[in-house]
């Protein structure tokens, strides 16, 4: 199997987004919360509105994180890009890879 020689820089924050108590402290708190990964666990809000500004291999992503469309409780994702948008999904991961510039990224490296 071939490897694929990516590059990813780390994120620029965009837009900070907001603190939402029905959403953060509500009866769907586990989606918009994530823990790191570090030794000391520590919770780290998925605030609404974030964006955070991804380069792959020099092409620039922004990943914004909304209401997901099907349960306004919930987070959704958006991902643009070389004038792509992934339209609203249910992980950031999803969001990068539907936008066709990502898939011709990997593709051409």
């Amino acid at each position: 199997m071939a490897m694929i020689n990516t590059h990813i820089t780390p994120g620029k924050l965009v837009a900070t987004g907001s603190i939402v108590p029905e959403l953060h402290y509500g009866p769907y708190l586990r989606d918009w919360w994530v823990f790191s990964k570090e030794k000391s666990l520590y919770p780290i809000p998925l605030r609404l509105g974030l964006e955070i500004m991804l380069q792959l291999n020099k092409n620039s992503f922004i990943i914004r994180v909304v209401h997901h469309i099907h349960s306004p409780l919930q987070p959704g994702y958006i991902c643009e890009g070389g004038g792509y948008n992934s339209g609203i999904v249910e992980s950031a991961s999803k969001a990068i890879t539907v936008i066709p510039l990502y898939n011709h990224t990997l593709r051409d490296h």
